[in-house]
């Protein structure tokens, strides 16, 4: 007599497999065509700042703005 942690169930599955898988776009679905004006607002990395000004820009942010939330809590008092 088999214990049912013994069993093993084997899956099959009848859908067809996509070969591009990175893509969450499905191929088969209508899309518009892209205009200009879309394209021209489209940024890239290259039009992004580096990465450490996008740090840097950000924790400063984030601690002036956690500073004044916490003078206004009265955690720190000026």
């Amino acid at each position: 007599m088999q214990s049912p942690e013994a069993e093993t169930t084997k899956f099959e599955s009848k859908a067809p497999l996509s070969k591009d898988t990175t893509s969450p776009i499905q191929s088969e679905s209508k899309t518009e065509p892209l205009t200009q004006v879309q394209a021209d607002s489209v940024l890239t990395r290259e039009q992004l700042p580096n990465r450490g000004f996008r740090i840097a820009l950000t924790l400063i942010t984030s601690v002036i703005i956690l500073s004044v939330v916490a003078i206004y809590f009265g955690i720190i008092h000026p």
